[in-house]
């Protein structure tokens, strides 16, 4: 298992071949630079005066997109890496010469675009300095020049990020700088800045009618456009990129998507990782440069290997955590503001992360109405609760179990937080035991609704059970907890529960209302309190999908907290969404738990219950005669 999670990394590294041969054109290309830019000076001299070779070359390259950029194409740059250390560059005009991990991606764009399958998009997971910007414009600029009538689009997050007169960071600054370098014979007529081929954002190929077409990346962009190749620049970095992906999903045979990271929550990541595109890793550590003298570390506590060189960790001692996940790891979860510790998590999963003993499923047997329920609660009626074993159950247990349940010798607390149930988030019950402080089971389903999430959640807790003969719950009430609260407290008098506390005072006194009310300070505190319970201990959390989550656990921009998934989402979707990480906080504070049984149902007034009881406590009264009182003291 360990050398299958090692990674594996090629040596000798860097590891340049002198000549390398191009299979596609049959060409010999100069890997040096001083060689190539001697090679490409000769051929350039022989077919100046040559029409035959001139021919035989524009064929080689339609043939070859490799041989066309290391022998035609030229970059623009301000640094270099060396000896570990990045510095201002000799030159800023260099020949691109492509590495092995630039030849792999631009082939398996050609091999995508000219493939069968109907899914074409790929999206590149991009460190700085790589090259993949100029390699996507190049290929873009490829089509341009062999393809007849490629009609192609880029994209960027602003104007003057597509076209911009000087701004090499441009798109078309960069068609426009690789157009000055190639020979008259290969550029198409009048397609240089200010000619008639060549205006704002837009770039025409009258040889092949061909063009290049450029958009900022508003939601509308690309609307009932229809291209060969659309690429989506530095995506994930628009404000627009659920529309934007949706908008340009029929309007491209083959949609690039290249960028680095901005954070959890994102598009591009929500894209990324959704396991419906093609991803083409660009990692730091295939520069030749900053790559020089690569090694692996691991983790001791974690057992997780990272990938370091000098140059790596030369720029660990500048740049903050976050810049470093962001700019050169590509790492979405730690280039975001993360709210718990990465450290903490990463150390809670290696000592305690594990399957599931078990999975099973809970409700009550087929024909319990509701009426019955507060009943069944009041008797704790066992029998008409089903459970069964099941691989793919929403219930997983982390414990062995006594006669089908949990230990009944101990007491038990249930944290839970609700969604609408329409399948975009879960519906959570965590629960904990009291007296080990671990989490024994976790119940999750993401298509219950709160009425019926009610029912469940008294199902589970008479199966539950305890030594308190029921387990305390505690619930969010914000959103669907409020629907879940009304049923369970005030239809079906559930006995164990939250009720909220009068803040402001030496002690606060609990009041009237039910669950746990969610605010900015409050949820603030209970998940302050649960990073600090898995840094140091007093909580044992088996559950890695949990802690997954919380890994994912990110501050917005408006200061508020939560999951990734939800930050570009409107606050309305914030306040349905249920996840398990709230639902473990809950289960912290369990002080309050003994006590907060009511002594009996509630009996509703003017009913024939309520007015013997009224009648008895006037008994009472009579019995006990007239109060007196003794005024000497």
């Amino acid at each position: 298992m360990e050398d299958q999670l090692k990674p594996h990394l090629v040596t000798p590294f860097p590891s340049i071949p002198v000549i390398w041969h191009d299979p596609a054109s049959g060409y010999d290309i100069p890997k040096g630079k001083i060689a190539n830019i001697k090679w490409r000076a000769r051929i350039l001299a022989e077919a100046e005066h040559d029409p035959d070779l001139r021919a035989e070359l524009f064929e080689a390259c339609r043939k070859s997109i490799l041989l066309w950029i290391n022998l035609f194409v030229w970059t623009f740059h301000q640094f270099d890496v060396k000896n570990g250390v990045r510095g201002a560059s000799d030159q800023a005009d260099n020949p691109f010469i492509t590495w092995q991990i630039q030849d792999d991606m631009l082939l398996l764009f050609l091999a995508m675009l000219n493939g069968d399958e109907s899914a074409r998009d790929i999206l590149v997971n991009k460190a700085r300095d790589l090259g993949a910007s100029w390699s996507c414009v190049a290929f873009i600029h490829w089509l341009w020049l062999f393809r007849d009538d490629a009609q192609l689009l880029e994209l960027s997050r602003t104007e003057p990020y597509v076209d911009q007169a000087g701004n090499m960071k441009a798109l078309f600054q960069k068609h426009d700088y690789i157009n000055q370098w190639l020979p008259d014979w290969m550029r198409p007529p009048e397609c240089l800045p200010g000619e008639k081929n060549r205006t704002k954002m837009h770039l025409y190929n009258q040889w092949n009618r061909a063009c290049i077409d450029g958009e900022s990346t508003t939601k509308h962009a690309a609307s009932g456009d229809r291209r060969l190749v659309i690429l989506l620049d530095e995506f994930a970095k628009v404000e627009a990129g659920r529309e934007m992906r949706s908008a340009t999903r029929d309007a491209g045979l083959m949609r690039i998507v290249n960028s680095t990271v901005a954070g959890p929550g994102t598009e591009y990541s929500r894209w990324k990782n959704s396991g419906q595109i093609k991803v083409f890793n660009l990692p730091w550590w295939e520069h030749p440069d900053k790559g020089r003298g690569r090694y692996l570390e691991q983790n001791a506590v974690t057992g997780a290997w990272k990938i370091r060189s000098p140059w790596y960790d030369n720029e660990e001692k500048v740049r903050s955590p976050k810049e470093m996940a962001q700019e050169i790891d590509a790492e979405d979860v730690e280039s975001g503001d993360l709210f718990f510790t990465s450290a903490s998590i990463d150390k809670h999963i290696a000592l305690f992360a594990r399957e599931p003993k078990c999975r099973m499923t809970v409700d009550f047997r087929p024909g319990i109405a509701n009426d019955a329920i507060p009943d069944l609660i009041r008797k704790r009626t066992i029998e008409t609760v089903v459970t069964q074993r099941s691989e793919r159950g929403p219930l997983r247990i982390w414990v062995n179990l006594i006669n089908g349940r949990l230990d009944q010798n101990q007491a038990y607390v249930v944290g839970i937080d609700l969604s609408k149930g329409q399948g975009a988030s879960n519906t959570v019950f965590s629960v904990k035991c009291k007296e080990t402080r671990m989490k024994v089971a976790e119940w999750r389903d993401a298509n219950t609704p709160p009425y019926e999430a009610a029912r469940i959640a008294v199902a589970l807790a008479l199966w539950i059970g305890g030594r308190t003969k029921l387990p305390f719950l505690k619930w969010e009430n914000n959103g669907p907890g409020w629907d879940f609260g009304r049923y369970l407290v005030r239809k079906w008098f559930y006995p164990f529960y939250y009720r909220a506390k009068r803040p402001g005072g030496v002690s606060e006194k609990k009041t009237r209302l039910y669950g746990w009310q969610s605010g900015r300070r409050e949820k603030e505190e209970l998940l302050r309190e649960y990073d600090r319970v898995l840094a140091h201990g007093g909580y044992v959390n088996p559950s890695r999908f949990a802690l997954e989550e919380a890994r994912q656990y990110v501050y917005y921009p408006d200061g508020g907290i939560g999951p990734a998934c939800l930050v570009e989402e409107d606050i309305s979707a914030k306040k349905t969404h249920g996840d398990t990480v709230i639902a473990d906080a809950l289960t912290l504070d369990d002080n309050d738990m003994q006590g907060s049984q009511r002594s009996e149902i509630e009996i509703p007034q003017r009913s024939a219950a309520w007015r013997k009881k009224q009648l008895e406590l006037k008994r009472r009264r009579k019995k006990r005669g007239p109060r007196t009182f003794d005024f000497r003291v």
